[in-house]
């Protein structure tokens, strides 16, 4: 009977250390439950690069299925990604951001016990950034017992969005305080952000906390006196203030991610949406110029210019050839491809959103040897397929937000210093000038760019709108939980997507690890979804 219950027993052990491992692979398999012990400078370094590069990558350059969702570019055949398919998938987006947390807890953790105030206060920031971005994808998710394998929690529960968005604002109020006490110097070669300047951090930290504010002014309380007293504090203004960090050449992991699969190959692939190309076009904006590249191919209804080739030279030196192809009926190939095209005696043009298999229809493209080489669309810049160059940087808020975000805050009366005009155009002033781009001096007098300021409250969040996803350009994270929550600009029904068959998404599905591992929790926190986990239930920032 002894030996009996003993195999029993031994049986269950078995099961059960089996099925711990099994319930957490995500995190053995990516070594969340390592804690590693490291000086607060070699940590600090790690920390921000690892959370710079996770957030653009996640936004744009290295996930795509964002920056096409908001309209800065599709997929030139058949892709899920324009139609929004993939949000019907479980996402597992979410383990590409949970290692950077993991470090920064760890990290927070360690420089507690030291009384580091300056590197505590540093660490909270990213903790808030990165737990927003998760917040924000996904909805419910476990901020409080999270990623704590290894004090045993392997079944973390869910926390209510309206729970995590109050401790994260009140992170930053922290990091704040912490900064400004803090009197251990910072050390200036581990601080890759901003080389040991205390004052940047502390305008880093002030400014995430506007952005968090106003994302949830619509259902927080006390949000507007909030903002109001955040606006008066020292904010990110200048581009020597803007929370990003630059890619680097050499070693392919520090490289600008869009130029990882060669000119020839996938970034063929993705092109500009036309509605970039033609907000950019409309508002005679030279960053046009700067992000997209002169078509191959371009139609003409002027006979005369058939065959004729334009050199350009963009505003960073990369050159390109453009030969006109004139619109000849009386060739079948042109005569069956002429009703699509939309973009004729123009050396740009995007990719229609929401266009899924019919590549004929880009414009009329035609002749082109497989559907990556379509000859009447533009491509991005050589610049946005460059290993690394001053103008490509991993940002995380930059100045421009801050003056939208202010200028949002005006309009809608949550702030009465300064006008909501003067902030605009100084975001758009900052969001060109990133770009290396001057704005002409009567960039405002076009109707498109001029601010209504005789208008409407919606006149002038539209106009706020616009220049500010511009200003995103390939930060697909703040665009996307931007346009979610102010639904401009007004896009979600442009080109192919009229039909209304597929409608803008608002989450990410839990990942597929979340049902196998943490079952209970994982239908807990569905089971507050209006829709269940799909992609258009409402999470509270949204109700």
């Amino acid at each position: 009977m002894k030996k009996q219950i003993y195999i029993l027993l031994l049986t269950l052990f078995a099961l059960t250390a089996c099925e711990k491992q099994l319930l957490r692979q995500d995190e053995l398999l990516q070594k969340r439950d390592a804690l590693e012990s490291a000086t607060p400078n070699l940590l600090l370094s790690s920390i921000i690069q690892q959370c710079a590069f996770a957030y653009q990558g996640e936004g744009g350059v290295g996930n795509r299925t964002l920056s096409v969702t908001v309209q800065y570019m599709q997929g030139n055949r058949s892709s899920d990604d324009n139609i929004h398919k993939s949000f019907t998938k479980p996402k597992s987006d979410l383990y590409g951001i949970t290692p950077p947390i993991k470090l920064i807890q760890a990290a927070i953790a360690d420089v507690h016990k030291l009384g580091l105030k300056n590197y505590e206060g540093i660490f909270l920031i990213f903790k808030s950034l990165m737990w927003s971005t998760a917040t924000d994808l996904y909805g419910d998710i476990y901020y409080t017992e999270g990623l704590r394998g290894q004090e045993g929690i392997l079944f973390p529960k869910f926390d209510e969005q309206k729970s995590i968005y109050p401790a994260l604002i009140k992170n930053l109020k922290d990091a704040t305080q912490l900064l400004t006490e803090g009197t251990e110097p910072i050390d200036k070669t581990s601080d890759i952000l901003y080389a040991g300047d205390k004052s940047k951090w502390i305008k880093f930290a002030n400014s995430l906390r506007l952005r968090l504010l106003m994302r949830a002014s619509k259902n927080l309380s006390g949000a507007a006196s909030e903002i109001a007293a955040v606006a008066a504090l020292p904010l990110i203004s200048t581009l020597a203030e803007n929370a990003s960090i630059p890619y680097l050449a050499g070693d392919r992991s520090l490289n600008w991610p869009m130029s990882y699969d060669g000119y020839q190959d996938n970034f063929q692939i993705y092109r500009p949406c036309k509605t970039l190309v033609d907000s950019l076009k409309a508002l005679n904006d030279d960053r046009l110029k700067v992000w997209v590249a002169p078509i191959e191919k371009p139609w003409t209804n002027v006979a005369s210019q058939n065959g004729t080739t334009v050199s350009t030279t963009d505003p960073n030196g990369f050159a390109y050839n453009s030969t006109w192809e004139y619109i000849d009926r009386s060739k079948a190939g042109i005569r069956g491809a002429a009703s699509f095209i939309v973009d004729s005696l123009t050396l740009y043009a995007g990719y229609t959103a929401g266009m899924y298999e019919n590549v004929l229809a880009a414009n009329g493209s035609y002749d082109f040897p497989t559907t990556i080489w379509n000859y009447k669309i533009s491509r991005f810049s050589m610049l946005l397929n460059t290993k690394s160059h001053s103008l490509l940087k991993a940002c995380m808020l930059q100045a421009d937000e801050v003056q939208f975000l202010l200028a949002e805050a005006s309009v809608k009366g949550y702030i009465s210093t300064g006008t909501a005009e003067t902030y605009y155009k100084n975001g758009v002033t900052l969001a060109s000038s990133r770009w290396g781009v001057t704005i002409p001096a009567n960039y405002f007098s076009n109707p498109r760019a001029a601010f209504p300021t005789n208008g409407t409250s919606n006149q002038k969040l539209a106009k706020i709108a616009m220049q500010k996803w511009l200003g995103h350009f390939l930060m697909g994270v703040e665009a996307y939980a931007d346009h979610r929550r102010t639904r401009l600009p007004a896009f979600e029904f442009n080109g192919e997507l009229a039909n209304g068959l597929h409608l803008f998404p608002l989450r990410f599905r839990y990942p597929e690890t979340e049902m196998a591992n943490n079952a209970n929790n994982y239908q807990n926190a569905i089971a507050k979804l209006d829709k269940g986990d799909t992609e258009y239930s409402k999470m509270w920032l949204l109700q």
